[in-house]
């Protein structure tokens, strides 16, 4: 099958889905985004970890707060964990408004409104996963399983947590359609 073929093919399909379905096929093509979303944020955070680990990042800085939650892990350097999580978070979160705005929900509202909300969601997120991730992670430290596999876990389970309070916010406030009179 083509790329125009297919391409046609997804927008009869998207079109068909919507009319039948809004609310359902939105919540659909939301988590299909998300799944697309982390390809970037997933690949990464594991560059950015190992990278950091190699280039022997040690410090947290600002983050020095988080010394007293999140326990340093099998090679990890805690500063490496914590500023690839953010980092990678960003990237996936950015990813994802991208593709949200236009074709998940057809947007048509101030996008600098949209913008705006989204990066407040977008801080949170990165603060809440900064915290969720590391702590996921330690708490897979002390798992049988070896380091890197529990990286990996860990990091899917944090993506996964911030679905709670993400798809409401980029539903019903942040992806609005302008009001017709």
């Amino acid at each position: 099958m083509s790329k125009t073929n297919a391409a046609s093919a997804w927008k009869r399909l998207d079109k068909k889905l919507e009319q039948n379905a809004p609310e359902r096929w939105k919540l659909v093509k939301f988590f299909i985004t998300a799944t697309i979303a982390s390809a970037p944020e997933f690949g990464s955070y594991m560059l950015l970890l190992y990278g950091m680990r190699s280039l022997g990042v040690e410090r947290l800085g600002v983050f020095g707060f988080m010394e007293h939650i999140v326990t340093p892990r099998d090679g990890f350097p805690l500063a490496a964990v914590v500023y690839a999580y953010m980092i990678s978070t960003a990237i996936g979160y950015a990813t994802a408004f991208a593709i949200n705005r236009k074709s998940t929900f057809k947007a048509d509202s101030n996008a600098a409104l949209s913008i705006f909300l989204y990066v407040l969601m977008v801080i949170f997120t990165i603060f809440a996963n900064s915290v969720i991730g590391p702590v996921i992670s330690g708490f897979m430290g002390a798992s049988p399983l070896p380091s890197a596999l529990n990286e990996v876990i860990s990091k899917l389970l944090s993506m996964a947590i911030p679905a709670l309070w993400s798809y409401p916010l980029n539903r019903f406030v942040i992806h609005r359609k302008k009001k017709t009179r």
